[in-house]
């Protein structure tokens, strides 16, 4: 039965301390709680704090090496014009008044110019990496007085001055030869180029270009190309600059197409195929479907993997490239034709010097000599000389004169390891002398027309100049077919050109640059195209003191910024470390505290 107080309502004092504890206990357990999300933020917090420290602690320590460099400068006399940089700025390296502007630093800026100048010529000119730049600086900054600026400082200057130049109007002229061509990174976006260089120029420059000797009229980023896109570029940049005598390019279906479609709006305008493409093309054609061709360069790269990691390596065949495969034939030719010269001359001690008489040496010689002589062999049998004189010195203490002098040659062969380990390897090469020679007179052919083209330009009189230059070379079935096709394309695009004027022929030039391009960009972690295209316009710069301090006092950073943001958005790597960010900031906050 109830209890009187329980039938009132009470409830017993066991019951009311359980709630008692219950409630206390979960007043305890939401404080933990909250104490143990205040902990967390507080970690988040600390993290942060220490690595902004630790950020503006590196910013403080290169503030008081500078301090200290220049406070050094000024005990030994090193400071502005009467130190170490002035003397080094003096002479005919620089034009009048170019030392006062190079000792200056441009305004808003730290640095002086000569320093930013030095630091975009590193990477440009030296190939040097950015955090290589830095380090040059350091080291100099050892013995001279010269400001260590950090890499995301020269990365900062490369940009500016690449974004200046790219946004310089170029002079309107009616001479203009363009040249133009598209590259690809990994991702969506493709980078249209064209560069222009003067007709005139080239009769003072020559029509062998450098970087220095054209100019980038436009830069185009383009998620999507097509004919019709480059031709309504081209006409867009013909209102800016005028409209070229002459366009420059490869065959490909995107430039090729547009080109046509620019030539149908401007007629006047020549359209020249790149000497360097057709001669791959012509290549290409004669070899694409010769099986002995294709057998070589099977053979070749199956050697090359069997000696890679071996004693043979030095003799090691080209590594096949997987694109423009026909622009890169010379190299596999040249080494076939080194290694046979390597093999005729029979020297194979750099492979190895040992000679010996084991089994596989007596299975040679059972054919070659009598019973009487391999008799008088046994005994040197299983026997290892280190070099040929010494063997030579062995077999005349068991062998007749008479028959050592008949056989010494056959008996060296056979004994010869290094001989014997490049026949098992590099043998196969034999058989293809007569094709390595046909091929070599085609590479040969090629060498000549360009040549000539590249160095000396087209015009109408190219072919007959080119038969009479290869009139004298004893051409083969083979090369006379590829001659007739490579006086075929000079005639088709000779007579392009009017009489009396010469213009360009090869885009090399652009190649060059793209390759440039690439070395950089591939030291990117996501190799996609982003504020690194704006060092192209700086590869064609002639860098002066007064062209970076012009570039630095009127682009900043954020137009830099601005420009990247329009041309390409977030970049991916920049995507990248938001999320990893994002990830890595959650991962803290639900991590148990110890």
């Amino acid at each position: 039965m109830r209890s009187r107080f329980q039938m009132r309502g009470y409830k017993s004092p066991a019951s009311r301390l359980a709630r008692l504890f219950k409630k206390s206990r979960d007043s305890w357990k939401e404080r933990a709680i909250h104490r143990q999300k205040q902990t967390r933020a507080l970690r988040v917090k600390v993290n942060d704090l220490t690595e902004s420290r630790d950020r503006w602690k590196e910013k403080a320590k290169e503030s008081q090496r500078e301090l200290d460099q220049s406070k050094a400068a000024e005990k030994l006399g090193l400071g502005e014009k009467g130190g170490v940089v002035s003397r080094a700025l003096e002479g005919t390296i620089l034009p009048a008044g170019s030392e006062e502007i190079a000792l200056s630093a441009p305004a808003r800026h730290h640095y002086p110019v000569y320093v930013i100048q030095l630091g975009i010529q590193q990477i440009v000119q030296g190939l040097n990496s950015l955090r290589g730049s830095q380090r040059t600086f350091e080291l100099f900054g050892q013995f001279f007085a010269v400001p260590s600026p950090s890499f995301s400082s020269i990365r900062s200057w490369l940009f500016r001055l690449g974004l200046y130049q790219l946004q310089r109007e170029s002079e309107y002229r009616s001479d203009w030869i363009m040249i133009l061509d598209l590259t690809i990174e990994l991702g969506q976006a493709k980078c249209l180029v064209i560069l222009g260089v003067p007709a005139t120029d080239l009769v003072e420059t020559g029509y062998a270009l450098r970087h220095q000797s054209v100019e980038v009229l436009a830069l185009e980023v383009l998620t999507h190309s097509s004919g019709e896109i480059i031709a309504q570029k081209l006409l867009d940049l013909s209102e800016q600059v005028g409209t070229p005598v002459q366009i420059l390019a490869d065959h490909g279906s995107d430039v090729k197409k547009g080109v046509e479609l620019y030539q149908q709006k401007k007629s006047e305008v020549l359209y020249t195929y790149d000497v360097t493409h057709q001669m791959a093309l012509l290549l290409k054609k004669e070899l694409e479907n010769d099986s002995r061709w294709q057998a070589f360069v099977s053979q070749c790269s199956l050697s090359r993997k069997q000696i890679q990691q071996t004693e043979l390596y030095f003799l090691v065949p080209p590594k096949q490239r997987q694109k423009a495969r026909y622009l890169n034939v010379e190299p596999y030719v040249h080494w076939a034709q080194q290694i046979l010269r390597y093999q005729e001359q029979g020297d194979f001690s750099r492979i190895s010097s040992v000679f010996t008489l084991d089994e596989q040496t007596i299975s040679v010689l059972q054919e070659q000599l009598d019973e009487k002589t391999l008799g008088q062999l046994s005994v040197m049998e299983r026997q290892e000389y280190s070099t040929q004189k010494r063997f030579i010195r062995s077999l005349s203490q068991h062998i007749e004169p008479i028959v050592l002098a008949q056989k010494e040659a056959i008996i060296c062969q056979a004994a010869d390891v290094g001989r014997r380990r490049f026949q098992e390897k590099l043998g196969w090469l034999t058989q293809y002398k007569e094709d390595v020679t046909t091929y070599a007179q085609m590479i040969e052919i090629v060498h000549r027309v360009e040549k000539q083209v590249k160095q000396e330009g087209l015009q109408r009189a190219s072919s007959a100049i080119f038969e009479k230059n290869i009139e004298t070379v004893s051409l083969r079935p083979r090369g006379q077919q590829l001659k007739a096709q490579v006086v075929e394309y000079l005639e088709r695009e000779g007579r392009k050109i009017p009489e009396g004027q010469t213009l360009l022929a090869t885009s090399d030039i652009i190649e060059s640059i793209f390759g440039k391009y690439k070395l950089f960009s591939s030291e990117r972690s996501l190799k996609e195209m982003g504020k690194i295209v704006l060092t192209i316009p700086v590869f064609t710069s002639n860098i002066t003191s007064d062209l970076v301090k012009k570039a630095m006092e009127s682009v900043r950073d954020i137009d830099v910024a601005e420009w990247s943001n329009q041309v390409f958005g977030q970049s991916m790597l920049s995507k990248r470390r938001a999320v990893f960010n994002q990830l890595k900031t959650t991962h803290k906050l639900h991590e148990v505290p110890p």
